[in-house]
């Protein structure tokens, strides 16, 4: 269940920034970091259960003497998905209702041979919510593809917006997320420690993860952090060498 929303986090983060407003202008900088903790929480390689979203597509109907399909065999196939965030898992079922999960990959080149499907991408998000998937080859029988996708975050542009679909339970979560992209844009010194209880918080959340996305998401982490502070000391050195 969610309750709660953006100005519950701010009250929160108050005390950590000194009591600095964190609505100066039309909800900034206030809202940038609350949509920045929504995007990093609900994006890849982070997968919830509350966020889940099932589909699928048939593809053609073989024939039953030639096995060859009786319409044009593809490799592209549309779901209607208006609140697609990304591919989770995907598999194919066949006729006699078996199951095989393939894999998901990033895209997939135009391909002529026919054979059961090994993978499968969202080839184009497009504009009127569909989603363009793609097999890595013409599919040699009729399947269902059929997967699980988790849903993009909602932008939020007031300091009401609720913090849906997180719910309240992972308040612990973004509200130290939100002080850590807050304690950023004020530029306090701890901000580093702020991203570390965010981390540690949001990676102890996802037991699902592998060990190479945890070290993917954690380098690009740790450049997160520590561009602003090496930025810093390099004005710091500057000022210093001026003063020589």
């Amino acid at each position: 269940m969610t309750t709660r929303n953006i100005m519950s986090s701010a009250l929160f983060s108050l005390p950590f920034l000194g009591y600095q407003p964190v609505n100066v202008s039309a909800g900034e900088p206030a809202l940038t970091a609350a949509n920045l903790t929504k995007q990093t929480i609900l994006g890849p390689p982070f997968s919830w259960a509350w966020n889940r979203q099932l589909f699928s597509v048939d593809v053609p109907v073989a024939d039953p003497v030639s096995g060859n399909p009786l319409t044009p065999p593809l490799q592209d196939y549309l779901i209607s998905a208006p609140d697609f965030g990304f591919i989770e898992k995907a598999w194919l079922i066949d006729g006699k209702g078996k199951k095989v999960e393939i894999k998901n990959v990033l895209a997939l080149a135009d391909e002529n041979s026919v054979q059961r499907p090994q993978s499968v991408a969202a080839q184009f998000i497009n504009d009127d919510g569909t989603v363009q998937l793609r097999l890595n080859a013409v599919p040699d029988q009729a399947y269902t593809l059929a997967g699980a996708y988790q849903k993009a975050p909602l932008w939020m542009t007031s300091l009401a917006c609720s913090w849906y679909p997180l719910p309240d339970s992972h308040a612990y979560i973004y509200d130290f997320g939100f002080l850590f992209f807050m304690s950023m844009l004020t530029k306090d010194e701890r901000s580093a420690f702020f991203g570390q209880k965010f981390v540690s918080h949001l990676l102890g959340a996802q037991s699902g993860l592998t060990a190479m996305q945890r070290n993917i998401f954690l380098g690009n982490w740790v450049n997160v952090i520590t561009e602003p502070q090496r930025a810093q000391a390099e004005s710091q050195q500057g000022v210093q060498a001026r003063a020589m």
